[in-house]
């Protein structure tokens, strides 16, 4: 139980590591709201397209993304809280009852080359605030959804290209397209989420994530 436990755990690792998310920084112009989420990442460590669902959930202060499909269509569950304060986002795995905690800057820098991030902008008017070496180029306004949206197209250091659809009203993208990822956030609700929705419920307990990934190598010869 306990191997299999781990290897459900690894394999959450692996995926989170795939996903085009990003914690920021706490977002001066970020609108509370809640919307449906679709996406999809080729994974990092290479792969078939990955595809979820879920819901998403924006705070002043958190994030929370919820998915399903991790199993296949409409399998397994996990949640991640992101705390814009501290940079320290959650993994949750409600099935097992268990967490595991991790720095969101470093999260991030594990994945290199992924597309587009799920998170807040530090500067909706310019998505590239805070994006060393990244140049944007505003195409219009174009509707998503029934949603008046800035259509950026963003080129990173390395000349990826980027095309993201930034909400006018809430100030966040609403959808984003890369060459491994996409997202795209549908059944937008204003307002601010409960805030027990960012807390860790009682009877989860904590994983240490590099003990279990260390476990999960195979021995020395």
């Amino acid at each position: 139980m306990k191997l299999r436990t781990s290897a459900i755990a690894a394999t959450v690792v692996a995926f989170l590591l795939s996903l085009p998310w990003a914690a920021a920084q706490m977002p001066p112009q970020a609108t509370p709201f809640s919307a449906d989420m679709q996406s999809t990442a080729i994974p990092a460590q290479g792969g078939s397209m990955k595809e979820m669902s879920g819901k998403v959930y924006v705070s002043r202060k958190h994030m929370r993304m919820d998915f399903t499909g991790m199993g296949g269509p409409g399998k397994g569950r996990m949640i991640m809280i992101t705390n814009f304060a501290t940079k320290t986002s959650d993994i949750l795995m409600p099935e097992q009852h268990m967490y595991m905690e991790s720095k969101a800057d470093d999260t991030q820098g594990q994945r290199p080359g992924m597309g587009p991030s799920i998170k807040p902008l530090f500067d909706p008017h310019n998505p590239c605030a805070n994006m060393e070496g990244s140049t944007c180029k505003n195409l219009g306004t174009e509707q998503v959804n029934g949603r008046t949206c800035d259509h950026w197209q963003v080129t990173d250091k390395k000349g990826k290209v980027s095309n993201l659809w930034i909400d006018q009203k809430i100030h966040f993208a609403i959808k984003a397209v890369s060459q491994d990822s996409s997202f795209e956030l549908t059944n937008i609700k204003e307002g601010e989420p409960s805030a027990s929705l960012f807390e860790i419920p009682s009877g989860y307990q904590k994983m240490d994530m590099g003990g279990m990934m260390k476990g999960m190598r195979p021995p020395q010869q």
